[in-house]
């Protein structure tokens, strides 16, 4: 496949800022520091639904006397519990996840693969110019060297954005809701016929939401968190991964097609 000369001076200019980006530190460094932060603010929502897994299951077997009548904790909290559990057993395949993805990006930042792109991009570029009929196969490996480079940072760009425009708010708000739960939870073995769910969850100054029991305000929240860690440490990360090998793949399908 012979390159126009458009073709030859755009891939040039496309190499050249790889090459540039791949050695400047800020995008990396903004890359690690984030994906700390989810793996330390996923690890402050593992405690937090921890506490409250703890809180529930000691008061469970608690019998309550309201009037003539027994209730047992346990049987008003049993489905709110059982939903915390498999949500603290999901959070610890998510800290899996990203902890893995961590130890990927690191291995994407090291000197070899930075010297190792750098080099076959440079060949690259020497075979566009100064050896055309090279320029089809190169043209292939640079791009499989720009997928293992660039993948993981553009997953930790996509999950910022997915943070931005959706999650750190709603998931922010979720995570508050579970922490006054606690002091809910706790207070509901000795005043289980006049807790204030308003007041203890979102203060006096907040306005109340009316008609929604303990029960819907913590499976809100655990759904809402559900959702936000299934995207950033698993749907995105592959959705990431798939979309850039099947862009890598066609294009050389597409390569060998016309070679």
């Amino acid at each position: 496949m012979q390159l126009r000369r458009p073709e030859q001076v755009l891939i040039t200019l496309a190499l050249l800022v790889a090459v540039i980006t791949n050695w400047l530190p800020q995008l990396d460094v903004m890359a690690q520091v984030f994906l700390s932060d989810s793996i330390s603010s996923n690890a402050i929502i593992f405690g937090v639904v921890r506490t409250l897994n703890g809180v529930i299951s000691v008061i469970q077997s608690a019998d309550i006397g309201i009037g003539v009548a027994s209730v047992t904790i346990g049987e008003i909290l049993d489905p709110v519990n059982d939903l915390v559990e498999r949500f603290s057993g999901l959070l610890l395949v998510t800290l899996t996840a990203l902890g893995i993805q961590q130890v990927l990006l690191v291995l994407t930042l090291s000197l070899p693969i930075k010297i190792a792109f750098s080099l076959v991009a440079l060949f690259c570029l020497f075979s566009i110019w100064g050896k055309p009929h090279w320029s089809s196969r190169l043209l292939r490996w640079t791009l499989i060297i720009i997928f293992i480079r660039f993948i993981l940072v553009v997953q930790v760009c996509v999950v910022w954005l997915f943070d931005y425009l959706y999650f750190d708010a709603t998931g922010q708000e979720a995570l508050s809701v579970l922490e006054a739960t606690i002091a809910v939870v706790e207070s509901l073995k000795d005043a289980i016929t006049n807790i204030n769910l308003s007041d203890l969850i979102f203060g006096s100054d907040t306005p109340a939401i009316k008609n929604e029991d303990i029960g819907t305000q913590i499976s809100s929240s655990v759904v809402t968190l559900i959702v936000g860690m299934l995207f950033k440490s698993m749907i995105i990360p592959l959705a990431t991964l798939w979309l850039g090998y099947k862009a890598v793949t066609s294009h050389t399908i597409r390569n060998q097609h016309y070679a």
